[in-house]
């Protein structure tokens, strides 16, 4: 195996920076003598300015899974193997490994060795990788291709990673009906940055003769995707990073990368056929970084319309426990986002943040934590109803909301087996939301409607009561929020804005379930009013 220091471990797959990576066998060779009948592998490169290189080559024996070692002499690779039959993966680096100029991705599904073998992968003579978007305008912001195959059990992949300074090229190979798969993803952004593709192309049992790869908009679903802010405006542009999950294919993790700012919306179309996303999106402001994650993989109807929003108001706490090894965990996340399926961490930052964790084991005191972002207490393993008391103040220069947090949590806990950190677990908690502009605003003098998502507690019951209040005035006075049922643990609150209030808007919520869990929270300036 040859990769050492020209493989660019520095890079990840989801940096959207040039990147390589040359997947390996587990797999050792057994200890045998040289015999007669072994066969020498030579492996020359040459890059794309025609300079003679070194490639990275892996060489597995598919009937073992064994990886044969190869050792690198200036600008060869050489080996000594068995007859057989073998799968060869090998990359061509142009330029320095760190910032390469262009990457040639080499696969060879089965390499019949039956006599000495002297192959010569050059890159001039690899095609040059890339796809066709409905738009004539939009240009390649980020690419992936990969080769994903299974050999003797064992999933091994690899992958060479663009941008438009360093061009992916490949060439096409030999059909196989083994486990074996070549995709390319690709990025595209329109000049003015309010339409953009993310496109994903599996190919299944060879590297493809044609790597031009198309698509049109019967094949793609639109997302009208908003990237809101908490108040105020963000200071440039992040990432908006989409995971790809290729349907029963596998492999290591790609994720196609576009620039955003907050607020700002954009257009932007996914492949749709047997292609699965997870999006994440961050900012800088205030040297704060303000995330939010998608959860759950999710698919996009070809020819459809759907719609996503990050950093989407009312903003309040959630909370996860974990109970294990003669502790109790109470992690709150201060500003998590109003919308189910996704996380906000923004909040989880100490700088602008006091207060106070505390916990209760049946009406008595376990102790306080100083962190308002975490609480570690020492229990017993019995079972016991707690009480986790949160109490926030805030002061942070890049979000308006959430300035205090009073609430309190109420559950029954045993200590679990494993880890803590890994098995924690989920309290009843609301996502409150609504159809607020990307500033976190609703309008001002109008009834405005409140969806109202009740999340149950791991191993909970259905909410048996709840209630709602809002605040035009930081909680000096409250007006109840009639609540209609509208689902399962769903209500709609249809809330009257003032014409006279503070510009915000703070939420009171009280619910509790049959199994003894309840919650009771009151945020301020949850979220905000636009005149």
């Amino acid at each position: 195996m040859a990769d050492g220091p020209k493989e660019s471990k520095a890079r990840g797959l989801l940096s959207g920076q040039p990147y390589f990576k040359l997947g390996h066998s587990k797999i050792k060779p057994p200890a045998r003598a040289s015999a007669a009948a072994d066969h020498a592998i030579t492996l020359r490169g040459i890059d794309f300015t025609g300079q003679a290189v070194a490639p990275l080559a892996s060489l597995i024996d598919l009937a073992s899974g064994a990886e044969y070692p190869l050792t690198e002499s200036g600008a060869t690779l050489t080996g000594v193997v068995p007859a057989g039959d073998y799968s060869l993966t090998g990359i061509v680096v142009t330029g320095d490994p760190f910032a390469p100029t262009d990457l040639a991705l080499y696969g060879n599904p089965t390499l019949t060795v039956a006599g000495d073998v002297d192959l010569t992968m050059d890159a001039r003579t690899a095609t040059e990788i890339k796809s066709v978007s409905p738009s004539a305008t939009a240009t390649e912001f980020h690419s992936h291709a990969q080769i994903i195959q299974t050999i003797a059990g064992q999933e091994i992949s690899a992958s060479v990673s663009g941008r438009p300074e360093t061009t992916l090229r490949s060439w096409p190979s030999a059909t196989t009906t083994r486990p074996y798969h070549f995709t390319y993803a690709e990025a595209k952004t329109e000049p003015t940055n309010t339409r953009a593709y993310k496109l994903a192309f599996p190919t299944t049992g060879r590297i493809p003769a044609n790597l031009t790869f198309t698509a049109t908009t019967s094949n793609l679903g639109l997302v009208n995707t908003t990237f809101a802010s908490q108040g105020i405006a963000s200071e440039g542009v992040g990432p908006h990073v989409s995971l790809i999950d290729f349907t029963g294919i596998g492999g290591e993790t790609l994720g196609l990368t576009i620039p955003a700012s907050a607020p700002s919306s954009q257009q932007i179309y996914y492949s749709a056929n047997s292609v699965n996303w997870k999006s994440n999106y961050f900012y800088n402001l205030d040297t704060v970084q303000v995330p939010e994650n998608q959860l759950e993989w999710r698919s996009y109807t070809a020819g459809g319309t759907h719609s996503e929003t990050f950093n989407k108001a009312a903003f309040g706490p959630t909370v996860n426990v974990g109970h294990g090894e003669g502790t109790i965990f109470v992690r709150p996340l201060v500003t998590d986002t109003g919308q189910q399926g996704n996380l906000n961490l923004s909040g989880n930052t100490s700088r602008g943040t006091t207060g106070t964790v505390t916990l209760y084991r049946n009406g008595s005191l376990v102790g306080v934590s100083s962190n308002p972002l975490a609480g570690d207490f020492a229990v017993p393993p019995e079972s016991a109803t707690y009480e986790a008391v949160m109490s926030t103040q805030r002061n942070t220069g890049w979000s308006k909301y959430v300035t205090k947090i009073d609430a309190r949590w109420t559950f029954t806990s045993a200590e679990r087996p494993g880890d803590p950190f890994e098995g924690q677990h989920r309290l009843l908690q609301p996502r409150i939301t609504g159809a607020f502009d990307s500033s976190g605003r609703g309008p001002s003098g109008t009834t405005f409607p409140l969806t109202v998502a009740v999340e149950r507690a791991t191993g909970g019951s259905a909410v048996s009561s709840i209630s709602l209040q809002a605040s035009f005035n930081d909680g000096a006075t409250w007006v109840n929020v009639p609540l209609t049922g509208s689902g399962t643990d769903r209500w709609t609150g249809n809330v009257t804005h003032p014409w006279s209030h503070n510009n915000f808007v703070a939420l009171r919520f009280n619910a509790s379930d049959g199994s003894g869990n309840s919650v009771q929270q009151t945020v301020t300036r949850a979220y905000g009013l636009r005149w």
